[in-house]
């Protein structure tokens, strides 16, 4: 099967980590204003109970109301954990290779995982939220974690992820990936689709270099749901894709290892 998609042949997206009560308001404003001005729709992830002692902001009695006129405007929802409340944790498996030692998710067993993710996604819907996508804290997961996520579906609760390393989205084991191969925007001379990830504690020359770049490649910039509701995704990656996948979960991996 040929992937099928519409549109350009180099799309952008945006995920923005850590949304939660604690976060950075004034900062988070600022990013807001920025992606509002280029009609960016990014990915925001949304803690749905902050438990992260790194998140020392006073919290902000408005949060969730925010969070609701993001969905609005049509940015898409993510489950990002459940508390962000992180434990060190041996990396090992397909999905650790490249990723940190540090997890909420990893090392769980799937019936485990499978009740946080409940749990985190009945959170958001109480507050009018309905994420259609997850994210681990520091990017590290593994296969009960896919497992638990595949399972979700038999709730109607579906989610796809956005993580992992390739050039489109495609599937492993049941599950969407929407890939994030950069932190920061670049422009990229390859057919693909990009997500660019954003903390909240950008500093100055990050928003000055986003939005430079914005001005330059707005057009390119899509909707994360929009672009995994046009694809018909490949079971596999096909040989390209695979290789690419594994070259960097192998190349990240020894550079984990040194550190």
């Amino acid at each position: 099967m040929k992937w099928q998609r519409k549109g350009k042949k180099v799309e952008y997206c945006i995920r923005l980590d850590d949304a939660c009560p604690q976060m950075n308001a004034e900062k988070w404003a600022r990013i807001e204003r920025i992606l509002d001005k280029y009609k960016v729709r990014p990915i925001v992830g949304v803690i749905p109970e902050n438990r992260d002692p790194d998140f020392v902001a006073v919290a902000d009695e408005n949060f969730w109301e925010k969070a609701c006129e993001w969905q609005k405007k049509g940015w898409t929802i993510a489950l990002h954990g459940l508390h962000h409340e992180l434990h060190f944790h041996e990396p090992r498996g397909y999905y650790q290779l490249s990723h940190s030692s540090k997890t909420e998710w990893a090392g769980k067993s799937s019936t485990e995982q499978y009740e946080m993710l409940k749990q985190g996604y009945q959170i958001l819907k109480g507050h009018g939220l309905t994420p259609t996508c997850f994210f681990a804290p520091c990017h590290t997961y593994d296969e009960a974690t896919v497992e638990a996520i595949a399972s979700m579906k038999t709730e109607e609760c579906s989610m796809y992820i956005s993580d992992g390393y390739a050039l489109h989205p495609y599937q492993r084991d049941g599950v969407d990936f929407l890939p994030t191969l950069f932190d920061t925007p670049h422009k990229l001379p390859l057919q693909g689709v990009y997500t660019f990830v954003y903390p909240n504690n950008m500093q100055e020359q990050d928003f000055a270099y986003l939005e430079d770049f914005l001005k330059k490649y707005a057009s390119l910039f899509r909707s994360a749901d929009e672009i995994m509701g046009e694809y018909s995704l490949m079971k596999e990656q096909g040989i390209l894709g695979k290789i690419i996948e594994h070259s960097i979960y192998f190349l990240r991996g020894i550079k984990g290892s040194k550190e």
